[in-house]
C-alpha cells in the first residue's frame, strides 16, 4: 500500500501537544516541552531522533489564545538539530508574544541526499 507520506517522502519523528505553561499532555519518541518565557516555547528532541534544519518539515498550530480575539502567528528556529524553538505571537500587532497552547509536528525526509 503506498500512503501519500510513502509517495512524499517523509517519516514523522516527533510530536507534541504543548499547553500554555510549557508543559506537553501528549507526546512521542522521548520529545521534551519547556517554556523560555512569554509566548516563546523550547521542543527537545532526545539524542537519537535529532534533525537537521536540511532535511525536516515543522508544523506548528496554535490553539485559540484565551485573552484575545487577534489572531495568532508563530515562528520555529530549527538551527539546532536537538532543540526547535517556536514563538508564538499574538495581539496588536502581531510581533507581540503571546503565551498559547499548539500542536507541534516534526517531520524528515527519508529520500537520501
Amino acid at each position: 500500500m503506498n500512503t501519500l507520506f510513502d509517495s512524499a517522502g517523509l517519516a514523522i519523528v516527533a510530536y507534541a501537544e504543548v499547553l500554555a505553561d510549557g508543559s506537553s499532555v501528549a507526546t512521542n519518541s522521548g520529545v521534551t516541552t519547556t517554556k523560555l518565557g512569554t509566548g516563546q516555547y523550547r521542543v527537545t528532541l532526545p539524542a537519537n531522533k535529532t534533525q537537521d534544519n536540511a532535511r525536516d518539515l515543522i508544523f506548528v498550530t496554535p490553539k485559540a489564545h484565551p485573552l484575545t480575539s487577534s489572531p495568532l502567528s508563530h515562528a520555529v528556529d530549527d538551527t539546532d538539530p536537538a532543540n526547535k524553538d517556536v514563538a508564538i505571537y499574538g495581539g496588536s500587532p502581531l510581533a507581540t508574544f503571546a503565551d498559547a497552547s499548539f500542536s507541534v509536528i516534526i517531520l524528515r525526509t527519508i529520500i537520501p541526499q
